[in-house]
């Protein structure tokens, strides 16, 4: 399975760092040049601040456009060569040594065509929907898709097919790259478990998108979840978050 590695050019350590832990694993990859998006974002072609605040009630920054435009355009590399699936990585993300195995075991069968699994965060998951997929991992599917919680973009694999539905979905940007929610309807979901195990991100690095120190990852409750779902992803939801937080009653 090709891997293709989000990274700025500016960036070498980070490159350094994926390009030592991808040769010992003996994966075949390849790194994807990241779009600044200082560069695109003033440009409605790439970017659209009315449907951001539509969206996730405010205006992206430029390193979340930049980012939502690399993840597009690897989708659009990924269909352009008709790669059966891929597994797309950015460039802080922790790898097992248990991902060769797993990248096999879903190429040669358990990645369903129109899906993306998540190998880095699947923290609660669909009652029975949890199976073997090799040694001590599992795969279902989430409970819900949600930023910063359920799933990141770090570390996942994609289908052909869902390259296709979702390449153009978030162009202009209107969501960071990893709001997956916005994507229900047009691809299906699943993930690995246990969470954490496979990929995570090296927090030491810090975040590109907002140019500041990432937090470590903890477990969020399924109330929580729920709340984010809700005032995230249905336009009631949306318009109540909004009236809060020019209230102040909300974060």
């Amino acid at each position: 399975m090709k891997a293709f590695v989000i990274n700025l050019r500016d960036n070498p350590e980070r490159r350094a760092f994926m390009k030592a832990q991808l040769d010992r694993l003996g994966l075949d990859y390849e790194f994807f040049d990241a779009i600044e998006g200082a560069r695109y974002r003033d440009d409605p072609r790439w970017y659209d601040p009315e449907k951001s605040i539509a969206s996730v009630n405010r205006e992206l920054r430029p390193g979340e456009v930049g980012c939502a435009l690399s993840h597009a355009f690897v989708y659009k590399e990924i269909a352009r060569r008709e790669l059966p699936c891929a597994f797309v990585l950015e460039d802080d993300a922790i790898l097992s040594d248990d991902v060769p195995g797993v990248l096999e075991r879903l190429e040669k069968g358990e990645l369903r065509q129109g899906e993306i699994v998540f190998l880095e965060r699947c923290d609660y998951v669909l009652p029975f929907s949890s199976r073997r997929l090799i040694g001590k991992y599992r795969i279902a599917t989430p409970v819900l898709v949600k930023l910063g919680s359920t799933a990141q973009a770090a570390g996942y694999v994609m289908s052909l097919e869902a390259a296709r539905r979702i390449m153009d979905a978030n162009i202009p940007v209107a969501f960071p790259a990893d709001n997956w929610g916005f994507y229900r309807g047009l691809v299906a979901f699943r993930g690995v478990t246990p969470t954490l195990t496979l990929v995570r991100q090296r927090v030491e690095f810090g975040s590109t998108t907002t140019r500041g120190v990432r937090p470590a990852f903890r477990r969020h409750n399924v109330v929580m979840l729920l709340g984010y779902g809700f005032f995230m992803f249905t336009g009631a939801g949306r318009r109540i978050r909004r009236f809060l937080k020019e209230r102040g009653l909300m974060r």
